[in-house]
């Protein structure tokens, strides 16, 4: 048996150099406190400044691309463009990209939509004005056609 070269620690953890923002204490104000100080200061008629601890810090404002190709009046609704397959799936391409499913998974949002259609058939028959639309959209949405 031989000594080893250097003394081996042997009781606790090793040691993490932290920030000092990693150690603070100071919590982020819930969600209820965010609207709370909104609602007071929306109610109140005085001209004094809300503090700044009172308020989330504004997010920095995504660039959208290909925003400018929709009429101004639609900008505060949209919250993402995604670029698709051009194929005569890319709507329903589009709407499973955006639920987070994948481009490749537009075939599961048309099985999707003729489920809602047969569970609310009634309902969208009425929508639609008749059995004759509603018949042709449902059909519409079949793969095997």
């Amino acid at each position: 048996m031989c000594h080893l070269p250097t003394k081996v620690r042997t009781k606790g953890a090793p040691e993490k150099v932290m920030k000092r923002s990693e150690r603070s204490t100071k919590r982020d104000p819930s969600y209820w406190e965010y609207v709370d100080a909104y609602h007071s200061v929306q109610n109140s008629n005085t001209s004094v400044r809300p503090s700044a601890s009172s308020f989330a810090p504004p997010k920095p404002a995504r660039m959208i691309p290909m925003l400018d190709q929709f009429p101004p009046f639609m900008h505060g609704f949209i919250e993402d463009v995604v670029d698709v397959k051009v194929d005569g799936n890319c709507g329903y391409r589009s709407v499973s990209t955006l639920l987070g499913m994948g481009e490749e998974c537009w075939a599961m949002m048309r099985n999707e939509l003729i489920k809602e259609l047969g569970k609310w058939s009634q309902d969208y028959i009425k929508i639609f004005g008749g059995t004759k639309r509603y018949e042709q959209l449902r059909l519409s949405l079949h793969l095997d056609r």
